[in-house]
């Protein structure tokens, strides 16, 4: 996986098409300050702003969408009379069950694809991505170079999309029912030290692995999300701060310092945890609430903290 983001892009003028208020709204966090963002709500508001603004040098666009879909605005973009439009990247951002439309969309001329659930660094590498096949000896070429947008996205293995809708979803429940509501993350330290020496498949068991112990410690009504390659983010519904510290005490006795066998190997499970307590009645932002978590729990990591629970206010 490519981990270096390149800012050299951060002024190309992207258009980011979807239905979703909120996925529109994740494409928007997950670019600002990586690129000039215009959004759509469907393809035919899309062709228009394509029509109209030639700075536009990428789309990211849904498939299955209202009033025009992504289907035929990729065959109107690549049966325009206008060069630019002609050539224009369409990356295609679909789910995994959309495996038929998908491959009819590269077929129709769509660039390359992005499965859903994406997580920033999907978006912002194919920005990269893009920028250095258009640019050949901007820098020296790397195995991971040559991978494919999809290779890229594929291996980092995380559902961030997911939990954001799921999020926003609880929250809304929860403030009607005036209920209250925890998140829960969990940072596998060993995650990248575990990938660069033993391989991604490695690194990936040992997150099944801590998977499984979480989902026997959860309850049905949660909400478990690999919200990063190395991080896994909770919804625990109607838990307090008191139930929340018990549950994640649990967790952290069952996994923190133990070992997984890989073969031969013997890789050791060391986690950071982080939890938050959203205000319901503050309309607190999914995306803002998981950022802020993932700063937290980078700069403990940067900083060698080793104490390995966090309360995010």
């Amino acid at each position: 996986m490519v981990t270096a983001i390149d800012h050299s892009t951060e002024f190309r003028r992207v258009l980011f098409v979807d239905d979703s208020r909120l996925m529109r709204y994740a494409g928007y966090k997950f670019l600002n300050g990586y690129c000039d963002l215009a959004v759509a709500e469907d393809g035919h508001q899309a062709w228009n702003q394509l029509k109209r603004d030639e700075t536009i040098k990428m789309v990211f666009t849904d498939l299955l969408m209202p009033v025009m879909d992504g289907h035929e605005l990729i065959r109107l973009i690549r049966t325009s009379r206008d060069p630019r439009l002609r050539e224009i990247p369409v990356l295609v951002v679909t789910s995994q069950e959309e495996d038929g439309a998908r491959e009819l969309a590269i077929s129709e001329g769509a660039t390359d694809f992005i499965p859903k659930p994406f997580s920033p660094d999907d978006l912002r590498h194919a920005l990269v991505a893009l920028d250095e096949q258009n640019q050949p000896g901007l820098r020296p070429e790397t195995d991971t170079d040559r991978l494919s947008i999809h290779e890229l996205v594929q291996a980092q293995g995380a559902e961030p999309e997911t939990f954001l809708f799921r999020l926003h979803q609880a929250l809304s429940f929860h403030q009607r029912q005036q209920l209250d509501i925890t998140l829960l993350h969990l940072q596998l330290q060993s995650f990248w030290q575990t990938r660069n020496q033993y391989g991604q498949a490695w690194a990936d068991a040992v997150m099944r692995n801590v998977h499984r112990v979480l989902v026997h410690e959860l309850r049905d009504e949660d909400a478990v999300h690999r919200t990063a390659p190395d991080l896994f983010s909770i919804i625990l519904m109607g838990t307090d701060r008191t139930g929340a510290r018990v549950l994640t005490r649990r967790i952290r006795n069952r996994l923190s310092g133990s070992s997984m066998r890989l073969a031969n190997r013997s890789v050791r499970i060391d986690l950071s945890y982080a939890l938050q307590f959203p205000d319901v009645n503050a309309d607190e932002d999914p995306a803002e609430l998981l950022e802020s978590a993932m700063q937290l729990l980078r700069w403990r990591t940067a900083s060698s903290t080793h104490t390995d629970s966090a309360d995010v206010s």
